[in-house]
């Protein structure tokens, strides 16, 4: 058994041998301590919910009627500068009932203080815990709010017991539902992220602050859909940057803050299990977490957590693409696939925190994480090349007067990982100074083995008609040759012969060591109370990828074994979406079984140009200062800095010489410097009533392989070139954010949010085409062949604007069985556009989907949970086509309708259900114009039953 397994077993076993520990029970709504270990005229204290004690982050703390402070994620404030005499405290916080205290400051002493607030959904007069209604989705909503309500600057939160409400498989899943977001996917799966409209390089991803090293050896976007979902306390969305914050987050920093024994009293204990089933090829679904944490010391100062989650799914996938060229003026198909995906997905997720309040003074914390991601999959395809286009045809109908089929079988594996360990602090210097640090190291590698790949060629090259009238479903016919189909694709076997075995290896790594260190203090130059915070970061990246290819591609070889193509078959079918029909499937142990005699023969060689220009290594060390400085003027509130960023970046790969055979090293190096300044404003109208704008600037650094000095190339001089620009700049923007907040009692908000950023050197990823005319073939005819040149270029300036509205709220203030409904609602608009390099015209970012809404419906009372949840993204630009802007690539819209319930019983037990998908939409890309699908995909519903346990 697995060392995952077994932590997830071992955490539930737990769960179930306290399952019958002692209900606990409401606390008094506020008391305090005189003295006790506190510093003179300093309150220091902490706002917790009744029922079981967990934190509240966010809480607006008064004393006599002024705001002076409000609580961190450990629910703890600071009050300094108090006179000596007794006080009204104050606690506000939205969803709960306000709480007020007498607090008693000695003159030779400060005070301690605790106060515990009670949902709104009971009676402000419980005392006991039968007395007290549990919301959990509600309670969720309730701490999200409040935090988001405190901040100074721009963000959204969302809690992980509300993120669990939704069918979400990971942690780019459960964003897709926060104001302005959307994901890009994977075989239906949630992948990627976008913040507003911008690129997925424009967002950072961090866990407790420290940015995650990528597996992508491609783009600087992270790959999300390798972090479970169920191992997380939150998510924060920083959408407006602070001087304290890395700066190469044009559009924002999602940060997974982890849980913490020390958020709540007690025990803290949830397990759950459930399986199900995809509907498409009936995979196996199956999930299982578990988390387990308790307080200790004699005055529970010291918290160790451990969460764990594990996911294994059994996914089928119908696929078809068709790409599309110019020929001569006239768009005509090239090339069609039709693909059967078939492959398990293992996710698992681990993390680790240890926390030690030694005083009220001195915090540290050490954070560990491990989240990793294995898919292996087989892909059945049927390729087909269209050449020599006869006249008369057309982008719609027409005769290819030569076409090509090949079959493959790929098997693939792959397996990512993300690893983080965090060592930091928190500490009082005095009764004047803050100190805090982080040391941290971040690691992620993706390995790909094996990956390899039968290709069997037909040996008849026929004509054949096309017909694209729906472009969905077209219609192939092949002409003047005795014994193919009617119409279709389904050729004879014996048509059919080996053409090559293709192995290959990939492995990239990025590895990140990284430190921080922050000093602040009250100031009072500016304003009528304020802080000023000075801060020293480094971050020290390394990046490498490695790719190695062989092929055999002797037909004797494959002879020598004894066996044909029709024996590698066995009795199931290809027929994609009920319409693709393209002849039976490749036995899956084909490649155990029959390509050991073709990797061992001396035929069996490495591409050498293959296997080494596409490697490089790249290292970035970015070190950077800052100072922020926080000012209030009663209802007004500022921060205003700057921060310096120095990125020195250096990269190595290697350029083959075609005519000496020579491999030649290249390597390139950079040093450049950024100063950004920012300027946030908040300003209570009252306060349930916010306003906020800020001005701040970002960075987007070049992906790394953009920026690494290769030229990779195929076998032939006019097969497609992909090079590196070691001279490419990094995007810098301004950003303009503005902002109406209205807080609704007893639970809710309207918002209203709108955005600019003004973009200077925007980099896009070209593509180019070249005609290499009079082409001699493998098989002696002369024709003419079509290259992509890929490059990556920046573009003079470009622009990113919009509008976010949210609406979420729960309607306790309804009669009876009404107070459960509540509504979570959010749309996002935004458009953008860039300057092409080279002065190609105008286009917009690649990522920006006009359009962009979540609608949930939710329901919550006497234990039941139920939500109904629609997500709607619109279209967006993927790749830019430079030679010819008609054959850009897009994503169409796509929508999703997912369902979830529960009911808890009164012993922590619950009984969930999922179901994903429920409108079994489909996923669609296309060239220029809808009607030129270059690829459709379908990968179905399903479903999840099980169980959960919460302590």
């Amino acid at each position: 058994m697995s060392i995952q397994r077994t932590l997830i077993a071992a955490a539930i076993a737990s769960a179930l041998a306290v399952s019958t520990a002692p209900a606990a029970h409401a606390e008094p709504q506020a008391g305090f301590v005189a003295g006790e270990a506190v510093s003179a005229g300093t309150i220091v204290g902490r706002v917790r919910e009744a029922s079981v004690g967990a934190s509240l982050d966010g809480a607006v703390v008064s004393l006599d009627g002024r705001e002076v402070a409000t609580t961190r994620r450990n629910g703890e404030f600071r009050i300094t500068g108090v006179a000596p005499g007794t006080y009204r405290l104050s606690v506000d916080y939205l969803g709960y009932h306000s709480a007020d205290t007498k607090v008693v400051v000695p003159a030779d002493a400060g005070a301690r203080v605790e106060v515990s607030l009670l949902s709104t959904a009971s009676a402000a007069t419980a005392t006991d815990l039968d007395a007290v209604e549990v919301r959990a989705t509600r309670d969720a909503n309730a701490l999200a709010l409040n935090q988001q309500r405190a901040s100074t600057n721009y963000i959204n939160v969302v809690s992980a017991d509300l993120l669990g409400q939704f069918p979400d498989n990971n942690i780019a899943e459960s964003t897709q539902r926060i104001p302005g977001i959307s994901i890009e996917r994977d075989q239906g799966e949630g992948r990627y992220v976008t913040v507003r409209g911008a690129p997925k390089e424009f967002t950072t991803v961090s866990i407790d602050g420290v940015q995650l090293a990528n597996p992508d050896a491609e783009s600087r976007g992270v790959e999300l859909d390798t972090i479970p979902a169920d191992v997380i306390a939150a998510l924060e969305v920083t959408k407006a940057l602070t001087p304290d914050m890395d700066a190469d987050a044009i559009a924002g920093n999602i940060n997974i803050r982890t849980q913490s024994a020390l958020d709540r009293d007690g025990l803290t204990l949830r397990a759950s299990a459930a399986r199900g089933e995809f509907e498409l090829g009936s995979g196996d679904n199956e999930r299982y977490n578990a988390t387990i944490g308790k307080r200790f010391g004699p005055e529970g100062n010291i918290g160790v957590l451990f969460a764990a989650s594990r996911s294994e799914q059994e996914r089928f996938t119908d696929n078809v693409e068709a790409v599309f060229d110019d020929f001569d003026g006239t768009v005509m198909p090239a090339e069609v696939e039709v693909k059967d995906y078939e492959g398990t997905r293992t996710r698992t997720g681990l993390t680790g925190r240890f926390d030690f309040r030694i005083d009220p003074d001195n915090l540290v914390y050490l954070i560990a994480s491990d989240s990793s991601f294995k898919d292996r999959e087989f892909r059945d395809a049927l390729a087909i090349e269209l050449e020599d286009h006869e006249a008369g045809s057309g982008e719609v109908t027409g005769v290819a007067g030569r076409a090509t089929f090949d079959k493959e079988l790929r098997e693939r594996t792959y397996d990512k990982s993300i690893r983080t360990w965090n060592l930091g602090g928190e500490h009082w210097v005095g009764n004047d100074w803050r100190l805090d640090w982080q040391a941290a190291h971040s690691k992620a590698d993706k390995v790909t083995s094996p990956r390899m790949q039968y290709i069997f060629r037909s040996q008849v090259r026929p004509r054949m008609a096309y017909d694209y009238a729906n472009p969905d479903f077209p219609v192939w016919t092949i002409l003047d040759e005795p014994g193919a189909p009617a119409t279709g694709v389904n050729l004879p076997e014996d048509w059919y012969a080996f053409r090559r075995l293709d192995d290959r290896y990939e492995y990239s790594e990025e590895e990140e060591n990284s430190f921080r260190l922050d000093l602040g203090r009250e100031q009072n130059f500016l304003g009528e109370t304020g802080d000023i915070k000075f801060g020293l970061r480094a971050r020290q990246r390394d990046k490498l990828f490695d790719n190695e290819r062989h092929r055999n591609s002797s037909a004797a070889d494959f002879d020598a074994m004894g066996v044909g193509y029709s024996d590698l078959l066995c009795d199931s079918w290809s027929n994609n979406f009920d319409y693709f029909l393209t002849g039976r499937r490749f036995c899956r142990d084909v490649f155990t079984s029959h390509a050991g005699p073709l990797i061992g023969s001396d035929n069996h060689g490495r591409l050498v140009e293959d296997s080494i220009t596409a490697d490089y290594t790249a290292s970035e060390d970015v070190y950077a200062g800052y100072v922020r400085v926080d000012a209030n003027w009663g209802d007004l509130t500022m921060i205003a800095g700057a921060r310096y960023e120095r990125t020195e970046l250096e990269g190595a790969a290697s350029e083959f010489n075609a005519e000496t055979e020579e491999f030649i090293p290249q390597t390139a190096s950079r040093s450049y410097g950024h100063f950004l300044p920012s300027l946030h404003l908040r300003y209570e109208l009252d306060p349930d009533t916010i306003l906020r704008a800020s001005y701040s600037t970002g960075l987007n650094r070049p992906d790394f392989m953009h920026t690494a000095p290769y030229r990779i190339r195929g076998e032939r001089d006019w097969d497609d070139v992909a090079v590196g620009n070691p001279n490419a700049k990094a995007a810098y923007a301004h950003n303009l954010d503005v902002s109406f907040e209205r807080y609704l009692r007893p639970l809710g908000l309207v918002s209203a949010a709108a955005f600019y950023k003004r973009i200077n050197d925007p980099l896009f990823v070209a593509n180019s085409t070249v005609v290499w005319q009079d082409v001699v073939m493998d098989d002696g005819e002369v024709r003419d062949v079509r290259q992509t040149v890929t490059r990556p270029e920046n573009g003079d300036k470009g622009s990113v604007y919009g509008l976010e509205l949210a609406w979420q709220q729960s309607f306790d203030m309804l009669p009876g069985a009404w107070s459960g409904l509540g509504v979570y609602a959010n749309y996002t608009w935004a458009k953008s556009k860039a300057e092409l390099p080279f002065g190609l015209g105008e286009t917009e970012l690649p990522g920006t989907s006009r359009h962009n809404y979540n609608l949930a419906l939710t329901y919550e009372k006497a234990g039941f949970n139920a939500r109904l949840a629609y997500n709607y993204r619109s279209e967006f630009i993927d790749e830019f086509n430079i030679t010819n802007p008609d054959l850009n690539i897009y994503w169409d819209g796509r929508s999703s309708l997912d369902f979830t319930t529960s009911y808890r019983f009164g012993n922590g037990v619950s009984l969930f259900g999922e179901v994903n998908n429920i409108n079994d939409t489909r996923q669609v890309r296309y060239q220029g114009a809808r009607n030129r699908v270059l690829e459709m995909e379908q990968f179905g519903r399903s479903w999840l039953v099980g169980i959960r346990y919460d302590y």
